[in-house]
């Protein structure tokens, strides 16, 4: 199955997003010196917990992502919320 990592404001059905959330994910992982293809290996590899919102922890190495989940077909389209020091 394709994923897809989607940093980027993007306006989506069933939950809105928001640019301040957008600036904010890349802000810390601008900070944290967190690219987006080891997100893409956090949510592959990483141990997940499912919070009460829907949202996704995943804990891989040094870091946390927490994110949404799409999946539409074959693509799963992930919206990381935060990146975090584990």
């Amino acid at each position: 199955m394709e994923m897809v990592i989607n940093i980027n404001y993007k306006n989506l059905k069933g939950w809105k997003d928001s640019i301040k959330r957008a600036e904010h994910v890349f802000d810390r992982m601008r900070s944290r010196g967190i690219f987006t293809n080891q997100i893409e290996e956090a949510v592959r590899k990483g141990a997940k917990n499912l919070r009460d919102d829907g949202s996704i922890i995943t804990e891989y190495r040094w870091f946390k992502v927490i994110y949404r989940e799409m999946r539409v077909d074959d693509i799963r389209k992930i919206y990381p919320i935060t990146v975090m020091e584990a």
